[in-house]
């Protein structure tokens, strides 16, 4: 799925502030909320297995271009105390980073749910029944 930020889009009824368009992810057993102007495309691949990632260089093609796969952890700032249980899974969605003037870059996750809307808050969104843990590309500056 190519990422949009179609105006048009109804957004939440929500009165209560400003919402944000997230997606969630699900990776090494955490569940976080991507802002979706973070991300240039999500889309699902040839089921990966973590552990096989460790030794080979991992490359995604994307609309004709290589683009380089990272982990999760490497692409997205998680905090000091959320650490991934490095647990076996299958990866079977590729993420694409929206970072301008960069070299594609994206990374490998178990399961996408989303887009949603929710309000920004400090840590968390709650949506289809589950806290997601907000994170943000490392290297995007927020506003």
């Amino acid at each position: 799925m190519q990422i949009s930020s179609d105006p048009s889009a109804v957004q939440s009824p929500s009165s209560r502030g400003p919402s944000v368009q997230w997606i969630g992810v699900q990776w090494q057993g955490g569940h976080y909320a991507l802002p979706l102007s973070s991300l240039a495309a999500v889309f699902k691949t040839a089921s990966i297995q973590g552990a096989d990632l460790q030794s080979e260089l991992d490359i995604e093609i994307h609309d004709g271009a290589p683009v380089f796969m990272r982990a999760f952890s490497h692409c997205f700032d998680l905090s000091a105390n959320v650490l991934p249980s490095f647990a076996p899974e299958e990866l079977k969605w590729a993420l694409i980073l929206n970072i301008p003037g960069a070299a594609p870059l994206g990374c490998r996750v178990h399961q996408v749910l989303g887009p949603f809307w929710d309000e920004m808050k400090s840590t968390s969104v709650h949506h289809d029944g589950q806290d997601w843990l907000l994170v943000h590309a490392r290297g995007v500056v927020h506003a």
